[in-house]
């Protein structure tokens, strides 16, 4: 004999058929037990990306700050800078950053050129 239920989970509603297999048909109408539920949907979690400041730290040395490429640099060692100033134009996900100094004082040391790539933590300009 089948038979067949409706269960509603959430906004969801199950059709589910049940079959009784090898059971006489009683002579007494006996209660049949609601079926248990559908096992729910699971949806694991989106995955979470941590993203961890630079574990050297250096005074003075500026560090990319996301990935991407750098599309201009605005100084050149020995040029005094005052804190606040541009130092380079880094583009990540098609929209230009610009990077600026920390702190005032002289570029020692510029590590990276136009139109190359640097990831996350990458030197970019030293400042003394």
């Amino acid at each position: 004999m089948v038979r067949k239920f409706r269960v509603k989970i959430g906004e969801r509603v199950f059709e589910v058929e049940v079959e009784e297999v090898g059971v006489e048909k009683p002579s007494i109408p006996i209660e049949v037990p609601t079926p248990s539920p559908p096992p729910r949907e699971v949806t694991s979690p989106r995955p979470t990306v941590e993203v961890k400041a630079p574990t050297v730290k250096v005074p003075g040395l500026v560090q990319a700050p996301i990935p991407g490429t750098i599309v201009s640099i605005k100084c050149r060692e020995g040029d005094l800078v005052k804190a606040g100033d541009p130092l380079l134009v880094l583009e990540s996900m098609k929209m230009e950053n610009v990077i600026y100094s920390p702190k005032a004082g002289r570029i020692k040391k510029i590590y990276v050129s136009e139109n190359v790539s640097v990831n996350f933590g990458d030197p970019l300009v030293e400042i003394e």
